[in-house]
């Protein structure tokens, strides 16, 4: 198996013995290459020597010599001791691009002891004005997670006496307003069911399922056909397709889809049953999955189970699949809407039917009925209004046993 890239600022670890031998290269003063080693028993203790060396011939001499790596430094270090092997392997990834395409560019060359909350605070501000390739800027929400990403990155070297303070507490990631929950007309909800049916595809599936069932794209994308139980009626979320880093450095792909075994948070892992109108659509995948598996033979990936899949059974790649939503709604009719935006429309549909808070949330697998309330606040006037009704029922019984101790204009006009 091919070794791992060694990242900016990092040589060369072997085992020795007991310890590890680390080798660093630099270049005298003639300018030519030479070879520097470390020893010690662990690769931490290496670096401390390694990174005094390196103060030294600046001119550096302290005890405190890990003040004196820069950013990039303290960002490997950080991400392979502290975060591989350590958190979800989605998190791994997540830290790792944002380390990788953000924060090394951005604040690499800045030294621990010299990074300040004023420096951080041109770094976010500059961040908002940042490309997001397609001709707009960073999305607020992934400016919040650099800077939690940046959080936590400081916090470690706070917490282990690397730096005397955490100098994030003192900026502040610019806020955006919250933005609108964007949901599906109920005109165009039907008419695009409608279209999914007539079309019939798999995808076309996959549409009406997102509709119905609400469930996020990582979970769909990775669900099996082992999770769906047809006696039972129910179909079982516990995990997700992610994009993790391809550990074959050999491949052209950084990125590989595999199933994970987890949701977004442990309240997203649920049971919940399947109706009928689901089950037909289920049948009908099935059917046609059994035609490409009969057509393609051993080139049908059976091994991976999945529900909705490429022709091949492959997993769907979620930007192919974002541009069919796209094609779809427009041959429909209907003005563009995030794939998202089906998962709102599903709990908004479930609400003006008048359905119980807390019954939304575990169908949805949020991890509170808080953050049900607070995304769908703008559709739950309802609840409001059965509330006051409760009040005013309640006073009304109250009144009306003493309605001979309360004044006239509190007694409710019948």
């Amino acid at each position: 198996m091919a070794k791992s890239r060694r990242k900016n600022g990092e040589g060369c670890f072997s085992k020795n013995g007991n310890g590890y031998d680390y080798r660093i290269s630099y270049l005298d003063n003639s300018g030519k290459r030479k070879y520097k080693y470390f020893w010690a028993k662990t690769k931490d203790e290496c670096l401390i020597k390694a990174n005094k060396w390196r103060n030294e011939q600046e001119g550096v001499y302290s005890d405190d010599v890990n003040a004196y790596w820069n950013i990039t430094q303290w960002a490997n270090f950080w991400f392979d001791n502290y975060v591989v092997n350590h958190v979800k392997i989605t998190t791994v990834s997540d830290d790792r691009s944002i380390l990788d395409h953000h924060i090394i560019p951005g604040l690499g060359n800045i030294r621990l002891k010299d990074l300040t909350g004023v420096k951080l605070q041109k770094f976010y501000n500059a961040c908002t004005k940042k490309s997001n390739g397609r001709g707009g800027t960073l999305d607020p929400k992934t400016v919040k997670n650099i800077r939690a990403v940046v959080n936590r990155m400081l916090e470690c070297a706070y917490q282990n006496d690397v730096i005397k303070e955490n100098p994030n507490n003192k900026a502040k990631y610019p806020k955006a307003p919250k933005k609108e929950t964007e949901i599906l007309s109920p005109e165009d909800y039907d008419k695009l069911i409608k279209y999914c049916c007539e079309q019939g595809t798999q995808w076309d599936m996959l549409i009406i399922f997102f509709l119905c069932v609400g469930s996020r794209l990582g979970e769909t994308l990775g669900l099996q056909w082992s999770k769906i139980d047809f006696e039972k009626y129910t179909i079982r979320i516990d995990q997700q397709m992610q994009a993790v880093p391809n550990k074959d450095k050999n491949c052209k792909y950084k990125y590989k889809k595999e199933i994970i075994d987890s949701t977004k948070t442990k309240s997203s892992n649920r049971t919940i049953p399947m109706f009928k109108e689901v089950e037909q659509i289920l049948r009908h995948v099935r059917k046609l999955q059994a035609k490409n598996k009969l057509r393609l033979g051993q080139k049908y990936f059976r091994q991976l189970d999945l529900v909705f899949a490429k022709d091949d059974g492959d997993f769907i790649c979620d930007t192919t699949f974002r541009a069919f939503v796209n094609r779809r709604l427009k041959e429909a009719g209907i003005e563009h809407y995030k794939i998202h935006s089906f998962r709102h429309s599903c709990a908004t549909a479930l609400f003006e039917a008048k359905a119980d808070i807390k019954k939304v949330s575990k169908w949805l697998g949020h991890s509170g009925i808080g953050i049900t309330l607070d995304t769908y606040t703008h559709v739950l006037p309802h609840q409001l209004e059965e509330l006051a009704d409760l009040q005013s029922n309640r006073l009304k019984r109250i009144f009306n046993s003493n309605e001979k101790e309360v004044p006239d204009e509190f007694i409710p006009h019948k």
